[in-house]
């Protein structure tokens, strides 16, 4: 018989490059292993014991993610009314929708049409301070040549001078 026959087999330890593998799938992936277990497979296991509890433990489903905490209910109520405001130097529009939802719009000047976006601000997170005001109002109009309050193309001479159309400025800001 040739010596080679004879001879055992040694077995490498698990690699630290392993035992993190191993520790980073504990923390993300679902497992029945008991603290005292991960802590022998982690003193005691060879490269190819390693292996194989990772490769089990890569077929395990991951654990469910946590879902961002939501404000309180209380912190999540509309204090405005549907309106144009103005919020960290950009154009809102809110409308309340047919069933009564708030929905929010980006407005933005493309050429001469306005554009609506859908943003990623919340109507709660707008307050009656955020409302557009007079002075906005008109700047925005003398800038594009639009109304800021309906969107329309101003047209007459005094409007354009003012930036804001007569209806929109007396059932806006009372004037």
């Amino acid at each position: 018989m040739p010596a080679t026959a004879n001879a055992t087999k040694t077995v490498s330890p698990a690699t630290d490059r392993q035992k993190e593998l191993l520790d980073r799938l504990l923390v993300e992936r679902v497992h029945q292993l008991s603290e005292e277990s991960v802590a022998l497979l982690k003193s005691k296991a060879n490269r190819r014991d390693m292996s194989a509890v990772i490769d089990s433990l890569l077929r395990q489903p991951k654990k469910p993610t946590p879902r961002p905490a939501q404000p309180p209910v209380q912190s999540r109520v509309v204090t405005v009314q549907p309106g144009v405001y103005k919020k960290d130097g950009e154009i809102y529009e809110i409308k309340r929708s047919r069933e009564g939802v708030y929905r929010v719009k980006q407005i933005r000047v493309v050429g001469k049409k306005v554009v609506r976006y859908g943003a990623l601000v919340r109507p709660w997170q707008f307050t009656p301070a955020d409302r557009i005001t007079e002075d906005d109002a008109s700047g925005f109009g003398k800038q594009y040549g639009i109304c800021a309050i309906c969107f329309r193309l101003l047209s007459d001479l005094e409007s354009v001078r003012l930036g804001i159309g007569p209806v929109c400025r007396k059932k806006y800001f009372g004037r």
